[in-house]
């Protein structure tokens, strides 16, 4: 455990997975309710934010910023968490009522097995946020927290101008 600690961020260095403009792998996880989501899903969102999360201090601080984009955005945009916890940890049910958005399980980590995402046990990967546009191009990746509110912001200017836009 603790050498895979010290050498995760090198791993996840080396292993980027999904690079702007690669397909993002089509998915289908359950919410809290036991609801299915499947990325692939017809819907009126031109992007897809999602958010690869263990709802740490830090992730939680991100909840009211995700908020308020996603109202300012409307329809136009969906945001999709992806708790990578186990599934008897009960944070997400704890943090659900904060979120505006869907929390989707996945426990044992397939979505970012699939992508490569290298992280320690219930610790976020190197790149936890995914923009991916209706045609499931990845149009943005980065980490939530080290984003930092402002930037975050400025992304999703850009993006809600290119939905504007077309």
């Amino acid at each position: 455990m603790t050498f895979w600690r010290l050498g995760w961020k090198l791993r996840s260095r080396r292993a980027q997975g999904l690079q702007l403009g690669e397909t993002f792998p089509d998915f289908s996880l359950r919410d809290l309710e036991g609801k299915a989501h499947r990325l692939s899903d017809l819907s009126s969102a031109r992007y897809t934010v999602l958010w690869f999360t263990n709802f740490c201090q830090d992730c939680r601080a991100r909840i009211p910023l995700l908020n308020e984009l996603l109202q300012k955005a409307g329809e136009n945009v969906r945001i999709l968490a992806v708790s990578i916890l186990d599934k008897d940890d009960p944070l997400p049910r704890q943090v659900a009522p904060e979120c505006f958005f869907p929390i989707l399980l996945d426990p044992e980590d397939v979505v970012g097995l699939k992508l490569g995402l290298a992280h320690p046990p219930n610790a976020c990967p190197f790149h936890n946020l995914f923009v991916v546009s209706s045609s499931g191009q990845v149009a943005f990746r980065h980490h939530l927290s080290a984003l930092g509110p402002e930037n975050f912001r400025s992304l999703w200017n850009r993006l809600t101008a290119e939905i504007a836009q077309n």
